[in-house]
């Protein structure tokens, strides 16, 4: 399955004439957060792939104009062409009044609450969040600070790859695309990035109500 993963600013490939060929043989987008709906909008006009997305610290406008045509994984797991995609968006808090930012504490009990239905659907194949993984991709100010317990999580139920955004290419000189997990791939999505969904060993197939669950997370 290829994938196009996108987060942050606009690809200049992605918003103009080319577009269409651009999104040629994708199978799956996934937005990482902070780009306008209208944007995410735009680009389900010049494709049939799914789109699913969740918020960025920047997001806050989504609560009054949504992506239209898009799919939010926010604080659960969705299904696209098969894939279990589990949703945690937002950045660590830095300001008191922000709607998509969390402080570790926040993000945990975020987590946690997913519990029966992680357990319901078998798990997940991807982890879509804004934020990086604490010490992995993150930075040392307190707004690009990424989470401890991503790492948890992802040792718990090792999906085949995780993606976010948050962390700009201009951020920093050590800027990498790609990262390892122990053995899971962590992709950073800033503007855009295609890749090849990696294979990762059976899972537990969901119950009757993890597929009563994913079959209405799946309806566009």
């Amino acid at each position: 399955m290829r994938i196009l993963a996108i987060a942050d600013e606009p690809s200049p490939k992605l918003w103009g004439e080319r577009v269409k060929q651009e999104l040629e043989g994708i199978d799956l987008i996934l937005s990482a957060g902070d780009l306008p709906a209208r944007y995410l909008s735009y680009l389900t006009c010049f494709t049939s792939a799914p789109i699913v997305y969740v918020r960025g610290n920047h997001d806050d406008h989504y609560a009054q104009v949504a992506p239209e045509g898009c799919l939010c994984a926010e604080d659960t797991v969705v299904q696209a062409r098969g894939i279990r995609i589990l949703g945690l968006g937002g950045s660590m808090r830095y300001r008191p009044d922000g709607k998509n930012m969390y402080s570790e504490k926040e993000m945990a009990a975020r987590i946690r609450r997913l519990r029966f239905r992680l357990r319901m659907t078998g798990g997940f194949d991807i982890l879509l969040t804004h934020a990086p993984i604490r010490g992995c991709g993150d930075q040392e100010d307190l707004c690009h600070l990424g989470f401890v317990c991503f790492q948890s999580l992802l040792t718990r139920h090792r999906p085949a790859v995780m993606i976010h955004g948050h962390v700009h290419q201009s951020y920093t000189t050590k800027f990498q695309r790609q990262r390892d997990f122990n053995g899971i791939p962590v992709i950073n999505a800033y503007t855009s990035y295609i890749f090849d969904l990696p294979e990762t060993p059976s899972r537990r197939a969901p119950n009757r109500v993890g597929e009563k669950m994913l079959r209405k997370a799946s309806e566009f």
